[in-house]
């Protein structure tokens, strides 16, 4: 799971929500990598593979509806065997200088890196949380925000960690992917605001902008998370000036296979799914 400011998190969570943050808090300086694709099964190897081709084609689908000189670039969550930077570099045809990446193991930034073998270039992997990564520097206040089942009781005030702009915080991306990121709302919804909202000021986009993430943890209040996650999305992407759409309605129309499924891996363990945030005509 994602850290996120306690500042944030304390205004708006129950108190069983504060306690397991605190705890995941507290553990996180300590936790080992457990990310092992050798103990993948065949069914959650081809549900992550179908993903990451959703994240390639949605990728795709906003550099060409943004029409820009320079490719896109995306962000993603990525374990020490490059799964998906591989898939979009090999299969998506990617330049590696377009994939950037945060990871909070140290060994696993090494793997991801050319100089430890990896495929990304060294100063596109950071040794961080996907929050501490992308927020900027400056507080943002943003009306209706809740990180918790109950999306819209109270406000958020996005604030970063340290005080100090985030490795990729001034990177404009246009899809992002965050895979194995827990079941904890408020930490995908954290998340979600680092990546999403950059300033104080109106944000409104050039174009479309692409975001999938996974819960994990089976199917236990799966309906719930996912409904708090999406109001959560909508009162950014209006903030941005945006609408956010359910990419999984209709994948046929973004060249997703249509077999594509939300719930899938070891067990039906992971929920994934991809939205897509569209300027306002």
């Amino acid at each position: 799971a994602e850290r996120m400011s306690i500042t944030e998190s304390e205004e708006y969570m129950t108190k069983a929500e504060r306690a397991e943050l605190q705890g995941l808090l507290k553990v996180r300086d300590n936790f080992e990598e457990q990310y092992d694709p050798k103990t993948f099964t065949k069914e959650h190897l081809e549900f992550k593979a179908m993903h990451n081709d959703a994240f390639i084609q949605l990728s795709k689908y906003c550099e060409d509806a943004r029409k820009q000189s320079e490719p896109v670039k995306v962000f993603f969550l990525d374990g020490p065997d490059g799964g998906t930077a591989s898939a979009l570099i090999q299969k998506g045809g990617f330049d590696p200088d377009q994939c950037f990446v945060a990871n909070r193991h140290e060994s696993s930034c090494d793997s991801l890196r050319i100089s430890g073998g990896g495929l990304l270039p060294d100063e596109n992997v950071v040794l961080a949380t996907a929050s501490e990564a992308l927020t900027i520097s400056e507080p943002i206040f943003v009306d209706g925000l809740s990180g918790s089942s109950a999306v819209g009781e109270c406000d958020a005030n996005i604030a970063p960690l340290t005080g100090e702009d985030g490795a990729f915080s001034r990177v404009d991306f246009a899809a992002y992917y965050f895979d194995g990121c827990g079941g904890f709302v408020p930490h995908i919804v954290g998340m979600l605001s680092a990546a999403l909202l950059r300033r104080n000021s109106d944000d409104v986009a050039s174009g479309p902008i692409a975001v999938g993430y996974s819960l994990l943890g089976g199917n236990k209040d799966v309906v719930g998370k996912e409904l708090a996650i999406s109001r959560a999305l909508t009162i950014i992407a209006q903030r941005r000036g945006m609408r956010m759409v359910h990419v999984l309605d209709d994948p046929s129309r973004y060249e997703i296979s249509p077999d594509i499924q939300k719930i899938g891996g070891s067990n039906d363990g992971t929920f994934t799914t991809w939205l897509l945030l569209q300027p306002e005509d």
